[in-house]
């Protein structure tokens, strides 16, 4: 049984596609030293002019990044209080609401972003993303055509379309869209993943280039080495599939699924059943409730005649999955054998 996994991609209003430098310790130190002395600047200025719209607004952007979400929401529930005509003001707001996870609250807010500016692109881009998140894929599509009359080629309307083509199982008008956010972006990592899965399921070997490209921009990327993986895997090039997670396990010594895979090639495939049972023990030592992988180094060991072995291995993985039927199976079979 190979595990067909794909790794979930976080697709969020507030995250970028692209690569972003990591600080250091003692640079997050320093910014964190410099936010508290220019918050305390605007704390005094704010004190002294408590109706300035324009000061409590830059203090709450201060405080998001802070990751102070209550106190920049007091200070800009007070700001569009005082001045209701800013769409940056509700763009902030709609911020604040996501990072607390009030979607209904930041589309609110985004609706009125985009009423008060209906040229800003962020209103329109982040309002699609939303209507995705809420699965309503009309709305999200038609921000989508708001945002590339702003933005001719926009790469993330076209790669939001492909989402919603996706979801709703238009499978070619997807790749389509995909397509079309990679002509405009070539270092659209998220583009050439959900291409090369598309095109994966076709069993299309095109695959391999866009998952080769996902590689290209995240040399390290486990989706990217695994999705080409099990294509290599599926398509009998098994040297090929096993490079690809070897170098999954350099990154991530404990990715089960990984593990599993070696395993399954080396049981069903190449019939080198000790170092299957080898590559089992590393995926229930990365799960120990991984009841497939107990499964099927069972089946090595029935392999290889060491049925006590194989007995308990299908025992437990009926424990961790009462009512799997394939250790089931196996159990019927080894209590058939006569017993010497």
């Amino acid at each position: 049984m190979k595990t067909r996994i794909f790794y979930a991609f976080l697709f969020s209003l507030f995250i970028s596609c692209k690569p972003v430098k990591e600080e250091t310790k003692d640079e997050e130190k320093k910014d964190t030293s410099a936010a508290g002395v220019k918050l305390s600047e605007l704390d005094q200025m704010i004190a002294g002019n408590a109706d300035n719209d324009s000061l409590l607004y830059q203090r709450a952007l201060l405080l998001m990044g802070m990751k102070r979400f209550e106190e920049a929401h007091r200070d800009m529930q007070k700001a569009v209080a005082i001045d209701s005509t800013k769409a940056s003001y509700f763009l902030a707001l709609s911020d604040i609401y996501f990072a607390g996870n009030r979607i209904m609250y930041a589309r609110n807010a985004l609706v009125k972003a985009a009423e008060l500016d209906p040229q800003n692109l962020k209103a329109h881009s982040k309002l699609a993303e939303v209507y995705f998140l809420l699965k309503t894929y009309n709305e999200s599509l038609e921000q989508t055509a708001e945002m590339l009359k702003i933005s001719q080629g926009n790469a993330l309307a076209y790669f939001i379309r492909g989402m919603c083509y996706k979801e709703t199982g238009d499978t070619n008008r997807a790749i389509s869209a995909f397509q079309s956010a990679i002509e405009n972006d070539r270092d659209y990592y998220n583009a050439y993943m959900q291409a090369g899965i598309l095109f994966q399921l076709k069993n299309n070997p095109v695959c391999l280039e866009y998952f080769s490209n996902a590689l290209r921009i995240k040399p390290d990327s486990e989706e990217a080495l695994y999705g080409r993986a099990m294509y290599l895997q599926e398509s009998g090039d098994y040297d090929r599939a096993i490079q690809d997670y070897t170098q999954i396990l350099k990154i991530n010594p404990r990715n089960k699924n990984a593990h599993y895979n070696l395993g399954y090639i080396h049981y069903t495939y190449l019939k080198v059943y000790n170092q299957a049972i080898k590559h089992y023990d590393d995926a229930i030592a990365s799960d120990p409730d991984y009841a497939e992988a107990y499964y099927s180094r069972g089946l090595c060991y029935e392999a290889v005649g060491n049925l006590g072995a194989a007995k308990s291995d299908y025992e437990k993985s009926l424990q961790l999955r009462p009512g799997y039927e394939l250790p089931q199976l196996g159990l019927k079979r080894i209590a058939a054998i006569p017993q010497l």
